[in-house]
């Protein structure tokens, strides 16, 4: 495999950083993922400019303009001769003495590689289950959601909680009991006919794949909500799926939760967990979701 670092193509077995990068440190860093389709890359301009925002948030800079990360992607792309496919874009804070200040590293250390495939076809058709864990999401007066850190311990939690409940993806609450986001992927369900999906309010990344979808389905005449919903909500869904850039649409076929308390504030008192995760809801892929990943492909 062919990687890109900082302003060059190499083996990626010759791709090394420093052990005083701050990226390795202390996860200080931002990180990209892009799709695409016989080598162009699909809305690359919201890409990059949730990358310069996620930036600008770290007081962090940007190393490259617009033209200059994407011929690189192109270039990544074209040296592992993968026209479909993602890349993973990182910028760390680059090497420097030990501390916390940014102000220690003169020079953002900048990675691309190509994202591991898989079978999204397979997983159109037949649909994922996903679980409610017990670990919340950050509370954005911690962490900026809008911030698409490197450092992904909140979502590594989450998943070490999905794998132990045989799910595909979780999807966290927040602190007041509110769906918010998967750690790779964005929630909407549907219910008569209307789409349903957490509010950026709940604390949740603005995903570039949930805004085209929500532009799709609303020139498609559906009604789109954004607002405060808990797992309750999903028990009454007709249908559930998840977007994402490496998934673009996927139904839910199974919702499943990780102790008896789904909803409800972080500060009431919790009961006992459940020996094994409980089922909370169980549906197939929808017509719906259908129609908005085939329109989804058209727009490809």
């Amino acid at each position: 495999m062919k990687v890109f670092l900082n302003d060059r193509l190499i083996d990626a077995r010759r791709a090394n950083v420093s052990v005083f990068d701050h990226g390795f440190l202390y996860g200080d860093g931002i990180y990209e993922t892009v799709r695409a389709y016989q080598y162009r890359v699909f809305h690359w301009p919201e890409h990059f400019r949730r990358l310069k925002q996620s930036a600008r948030r770290l007081r962090l800079r940007c190393p490259g303009s617009s033209r200059y990360l994407l011929q690189a992607v192109i270039r990544v792309l074209r040296a592992n001769q993968s026209p479909n496919a993602s890349v993973r874009i990182t910028v760390s804070r680059g090497p420097g003495p030990l501390g916390l200040d940014p102000a220690l590293c003169p020079r953002p250390t900048l990675a691309m590689l190509l994202h591991p495939e898989r079978d999204v076809a397979k997983l159109w058709k037949i649909g994922v289950s996903i679980g409610i864990p017990q670990v919340r999401r950050n509370h954005p007066l911690c962490l900026d959601p809008q911030i698409k850190s490197n450092n992904s311990l909140n979502t590594i939690l989450a998943k070490m909680e999905g794998t132990r409940m045989g799910v595909f993806e979780t999807v966290l609450l927040n602190l007041d009991g509110h769906l918010t986001e998967g750690t790779t992927s964005n929630i909407f369900f549907v219910r008569r006919g209307h789409l349903f999906t957490p509010a950026l309010s709940c604390g949740l990344l603005e995903g570039v794949t949930r805004g085209a979808v929500i532009r799709l389905a609303r020139r498609a005449g559906y009604q789109i909500h954004e607002g405060r919903y808990t797992p309750g909500d999903l028990r009454k869904a007709d249908e559930i799926f998840l977007t994402s850039t490496t998934l673009e649409i996927v139904s839910v076929v199974s919702v499943v939760s990780a102790g008896r308390r789904v909803g409800g504030s972080a500060t009431s008192t919790p009961r006992p967990l459940a020996p094994s995760p409980i089922r909370i809801w169980r549906g197939r892929p929808g017509f719906v979701t259908g129609r908005l990943r085939d329109l989804f492909r058209r727009l490809l």
